[in-house]
């Protein structure tokens, strides 16, 4: 078992308790049968005091001391125990033993002139019962409230995996509590914010579909109003211009789905110098970048890790120059003249989060998006400056 689980450290406390109850029962039982044998020998000092007063047994004072005067067998049976087995004596002082014999307590009184037993009429039983029905009672209690704080506790197991198939995306149904504890109403509280995200979520995705259907539509007619343009460098022209917005609608409709983690990746062994060309066709770059790329090959999407490609090549070219694309030991490194990052990396792949590079603004969500999709490879982004470089490094762990 977790030695951290909550459950672990109940069951701890209760054994502590329950063994602590045993212990403190088990101490009091002591306790009384010592005073029982003391208050046993004080009541044989007194019967004592009596029949040197009166030279004869005092019978109504034995009665009211709960005592019975023991002759015959019974009396020879309990003495001859007692003589054989020296641990069934109880107590004893110069003129008084207190013995135990089938659950009852005895008082033997001998001196030259007395040769008395007397039996205590109390059972075991009823020597006991209180410190029986509260050590009987606590522990029912002890055990019943074990029972209700783990009952109580035992939805928490079923939270967590709720959490988990949350977190996986496949939390589909969930039940509400009525109960007025501390653990349904977190669970209840979790739900209710499952259910308001869930709602905000299905309300987005309609909404960029919407978007992106009316503004494809107008993409779509203008290219083919293009092919009724004669005039060839207007045609030409705006054929590039609702290319470029065709292109960019699916490219924003691949960065909607990668950011709210419903994009599938189909992961393949592709090129690294095929991925530098897409970058470059979403770019409408014809200019040459100079690299050390050949053959190399890894195991990515091909789609999503083309935007990769695309935001390292664009950030690179808008916020610097000479741009230098190099493959080694693993990683490919995008490499650039200019100023470096002002802040912690870090600050710079959250999302819409925008920082002051020699006053333009930089990086917007391009780097973002590359963290994300390189984090669903299982790959890694870092950044390095020097000699007047900012390096963006991608650490390839699967490739080839």
């Amino acid at each position: 078992m977790n030695q951290h689980s909550v459950f672990f450290k109940l069951n701890i406390l209760f054994m502590i308790a329950l063994i602590a109850t045993l212990i403190a029962g088990a101490s009091f039982m002591v306790h009384i049968a010592k005073k029982e044998r003391s208050d046993l020998l004080f009541k044989g000092r007194i019967i004592m005091h009596e029949y040197r007063m009166t030279q004869q047994y005092p019978q109504e004072l034995l009665e009211e001391l709960g005592l019975m005067q023991i002759n015959g067998e019974e009396k020879e049976k309990v003495l001859q125990k007692s003589a054989n087995s020296p641990k069934e004596t109880e107590g004893m002082t110069k003129r008084g033993r207190v013995l135990r014999y089938q659950g009852h307590l005895y008082l033997y009184l001998e001196n030259h002139r007395v040769n008395l037993l007397l039996k205590d009429e109390r059972t075991c039983w009823e020597r006991f019962f209180v410190l029986f029905v509260v050590l009987f009672g606590s522990t029912v209690l002890l055990i019943t409230m074990y029972m209700l704080l783990r009952k109580t506790l035992v939805p928490l197991k079923a939270l967590q995996k709720d959490i988990e198939r949350y977190g996986e995306g496949r939390l589909t149904q969930y039940v509400f509590s009525d109960k007025k504890d501390e653990i349904s109403q977190v669970t209840n509280a979790f739900y209710r914010s499952v259910s308001r995200i869930q709602r905000l979520s299905d309300s987005r995705t309609l909404f960029i579909r919407n978007l992106f259907h009316e503004l494809n539509t107008p993409v779509t007619k203008g290219k083919i109003l293009t092919e009724l343009v004669e005039e060839p460098k207007t045609k030409s022209m705006l054929d590039a211009i609702f290319s470029r917005l065709a292109s960019l609608l699916k490219e924003l409709a691949q960065v909607e789905q990668i950011t709210s983690e419903n994009y599938a990746l189909a992961k393949k062994e592709v090129r690294i110098i095929d991925l530098l060309d897409e970058a470059k066709d979403l770019l409408y770059l014809e200019e040459r970048i100079e690299t050390n790329i050949t053959d190399q090959r890894m195991v990515a999407d091909f789609a999503s890790m083309s935007i990769v490609f695309k935001n390292l090549i664009d950030n690179a070219m808008k916020y610097g120059q000479n741009l230098e694309i190099i493959y080694e030991d693993e990683t490919l490194s995008f490499i650039s003249e200019g100023e470096a990052l002002k802040g912690d990396f870090s600050e710079y792949v959250e999302a819409f989060s925008e920082k002051k590079n020699s006053g333009r603004s930089g990086f917007g969500l391009g780097l973002y998006i590359a963290n994300e999709v390189l984090k669903m490879h299982d790959m890694g982004l870092e950044y390095s400056y020097s000699e007047g470089k900012n390096r963006f490094t991608i650490n390839f762990k699967n490739i080839l």
